[in-house]
Formats: structure tokens, sequence, C-alpha cells
């Protein structure tokens, strides 16, 4: 798969069939091929295509239950599922859109229904998109909000407890912020969490990772398949980046500037675990970090399932 544009999964056991979709695409639609069932859901869950273009009849699992799995999945539910399939009375037609399928593209392959009906589910997708976008977007910083960082840590937890992989969280919070706000007003204090969120911002991540903003003069930070013996280092440049930003700060007892306390946590997910525990410790360290005297970090050791995992 290339990048820049949008992006499609095909899914589907005949090549020719796949052979003709992607000629029909390929000049305007990044593309990925599966030619399995099993194949198939494993791609859509670790590149989150665009839209999925299935098959109904395949050898291993027919569409149906495909798409039943992906609609199940909270990594690949909000995907639109169009069928691909030589199947065309009306009660084929509504199984699958009572599995979850938004559209039928049927057999023989028509060039400019599979255009216009692919165009068509993309536009409404990039509205889905927008909308979704307004309703998880903290106003004031611009960031995720509470509601959008607990979706992604769910989905994260799962990620890394189907693939055996460590995931850390981060919490960071604004020192001394309830005196900031006394003495220099409200307006202020918004100011002082924007500048603090675009300064976290600054420090790089990957694309699944994700700086939200919790609660008050909070953010946390999601970190998947990241080592815990990254934590320290990854820490210190969230609160580096806040203390060398210089934003005045004359009636806090630690530094003449804001600055954060930083607490961390890692875990390796498993069935006796949940995504709040995690939360929970995190948050426990960044108490810490805070008695201990404020602009410093404090890590939680970690689980027991971090010693016991795969090298």
């Amino acid at each position: 798969m290339t990048s820049g544009f949008e992006t499609i999964l095909i899914i589907d056991d005949d090549e020719t069939i796949s052979e003709i979709l992607e000629a029909i695409l390929e000049d305007d639609y990044d593309l990925s091929l599966a030619d399995s069932a099993m194949k198939g859901l494993a791609l859509a869950r670790s590149e989150a295509p665009d839209l999925i273009l299935l098959d109904i009849a395949m050898p291993d699992l027919d569409g149906y239950e495909v798409c039943r799995l992906l609609k199940s999945d909270v990594l690949t539910n909000y995907i639109p599922i169009i069928f691909i399939t030589a199947k065309s009375s009306a009660e084929d037609e509504t199984r699958g859109l009572e599995a979850g399928a938004v559209d039928y593209i049927t057999k023989p392959i028509n060039p400019s229904i599979v255009k216009a009906r692919v165009r068509n589910h993309m536009e409404l997708k990039k509205q889905r998109d927008f909308l979704k976008k307004l309703s998880f977007t903290d106003v004031l910083t611009n960031l995720p909000n509470r509601r959008w960082f607990d979706m992604w840590l769910d989905r994260e937890w799962r990620r890394c407890w189907r693939t055996e992989k460590p995931l850390s969280l981060i919490m960071v919070d604004i020192d001394y912020f309830v005196s900031y706000n006394e003495e220099y007003g409200d307006l202020a204090g918004d100011e002082c969490i924007r500048g603090v969120a675009e300064h976290l911002s600054q420090v790089p991540r990957r694309g699944g990772d994700l700086l939200g903003r919790f609660s008050g003069q909070k953010f946390a930070v999601i970190l998947p398949d990241t080592p815990w013996e990254s934590l320290d280092m990854l820490c210190e440049k969230f609160r580096e980046v806040v203390e060398q930003a210089g934003i005045i700060h004359d009636h806090s007892t630690v530094s003449n500037v804001v600055t954060v306390s930083v607490g961390a946590s890692a875990f390796v997910p498993h069935k006796d675990l949940e995504p709040s525990m995690l939360l929970n410790k995190a948050d426990q360290m960044l108490t810490m970090a805070k008695k201990e005297g404020h602009n410093r970090v404090c890590i939680d050791k970690p689980n027991e399932a971090w010693a016991k995992r795969p090298t």
C-alpha cells in the first residue's frame, strides 16, 4: 500500500475478480489485497482501511461471518463494508445488510457501478469522520478528549493483548495550576493549558500513539508497543519541553515558570488485567511525583506478565 490516497482493502479468493477491481480502482485509491478471509481480517486490524470490498463466497469463512467479526471488533467496527457477490436476491441482500454491510456490488463487475458506489461511500465516511472528530476533540486544546482517550485505550489494550506487546501510559499534570488560575485569572489559565498542550504535542510520537487532554490541567499519553525501558526518556521529554517553554509562573514553589509532574506505567495486557488498572497505576505514579517535589518523573515497575513476555 502506498501513501497519499484513501485506502481500500479487497478480500476475495478469486484472483480474477481481485485483478479486475484493482484495475478499476488503483488510480484513485491505495489498495491492499487479501486472498482469504483470515488474511483479510488480519489486514483490516493492522491497516484500518477506509473501506473494505468483501467477497461473500470464500472457502475458509464466508463473507457474512467475516463481516460480523469485523463489526464486533472495536478495531474495525467503524469501517464500511461493501459485499462483492453473484447473489442478488432480496433475501441475500437483507442478510448482508443485517450482518453490517453498507452496500452490494454484484457480479459480473461493472466498472462504472463500482466506481460510483465506492465514491459515494467514501464521501459518506468523510462526513462521518468529520462529525466524529468534532465530538471527540477537546475544544480548548484541539487534542483528543477524554471520550476518545478512553476508546483508544480500550482499542490498544485489546490489540496488545492479542499481540502480547507492551502498552505504556503516561500522565502529565501542570504543577500548582490552582495558584496559577487564582493569580492570573481563568482566561490566562486557559492560555496556559493551551500552551502546555502545544508544547507536549511537539514531542515526537508514532502513528499509534495518542496524546489527549484527560481532565482539567491533566494530559495523558497512550503508547502501544512501547517498552518499559523507554519510558524514562519519553517522560523526561514531556517534562523538559514544558519547562523549556518558559511560561511565567511566579506563584509556583518549584520554579518561576510552568512545570509539570509526570507519572507512567507499562503493562503487558492479559486476562487478569483491565485497562483501568494501567490508568490507575500511572495516576498513582503521578501523585508520587507531586509528593516528591513536583517537576519530576515517577515510573512504576513493569507487571509480572512483562517478565514472562516472549523474547
